[in-house]
């Protein structure tokens, strides 16, 4: 069987020297699976911000999940950090709706096969706090528990996967209830994980797979 992991810098395992201790290598390892990386540097869900037009958002690489025996879909922090949109909008530039069509997509294209929505954490990271004309580069390090450039917080993201996800009947796992994540231990930089940060979201990432397969 494999496994798909479609993300960000996260899933990449940016900032590992070593990528095979990344959790999704680790929990493809764990369930004995084939490890599908789809995990890039900086991207969105949504169609917006640094993914307006490069095809490199979450829904134009959508496809890349289709034939895997499990998906699992983690994104959302850098729509907080970086997206010029808000949350809710009438097109794949907006969150909500991103997330709409991306939904829609696992319903459909992945019927009866297994996926897993996966919320962002709560950390501490660089992105687009100020706003202002050049919103790419008015960058500056803050908690994700303030409201970002267009007035939503890490949550206020995280919320909308888990609506979405009970909406569309998708099984997901919320990094921010009882995951015991302390950016200060668990990252390199505030926000990506380091090893002991990986081993902890493999944990809690096998341990839901186990428990829907089990089902």
């Amino acid at each position: 069987m494999n496994i798909a992991f479609l993300g960000d810098s996260i899933t990449l395992g940016y900032a590992l020297e070593d990528k095979r201790k990344r959790y999704a290598t680790l929990v493809a390892r764990e369930l004995g699976m084939t490890e599908e990386n789809y995990g890039i540097t900086g991207t969105l869900m949504a169609r917006a911000g640094l993914n307006t037009s490069d095809g490199l958002d979450f829904i134009s690489r959508l496809e890349l999940t289709e034939s895997a025996d499990v998906a699992v879909i983690f994104g959302g922090t850098n729509d907080y950090f970086w997206s010029d949109k808000g949350i809710f909008g009438e097109d794949d530039s907006y969150f909500a709706h991103a997330l709409d069509t991306i939904c829609k997509f696992v319903n459909e294209k992945r019927a009866g096969k297994l996926t897993l929505m996966v919320t962002p954490y709560p950390h501490n990271g660089i992105g687009n706090f100020f706003g202002g004309e050049h919103w790419c580069t008015d960058k500056s390090r803050h908690d994700t528990c303030e409201k970002n450039y267009t007035g939503n917080t890490l949550y206020d993201y995280a919320a909308v996967i888990k609506e979405k996800a009970r909406e569309y009947n998708i099984p997901y796992l919320d990094l921010f209830e009882n995951f015991p994540f302390d950016h200060k231990i668990h990252t390199s930089d505030g926000c990506h994980p380091n090893e002991a940060g990986h081993e902890l979201l493999c944990s809690v990432i096998s341990k839901k797979l186990r428990e829907i397969m089990e089902y």
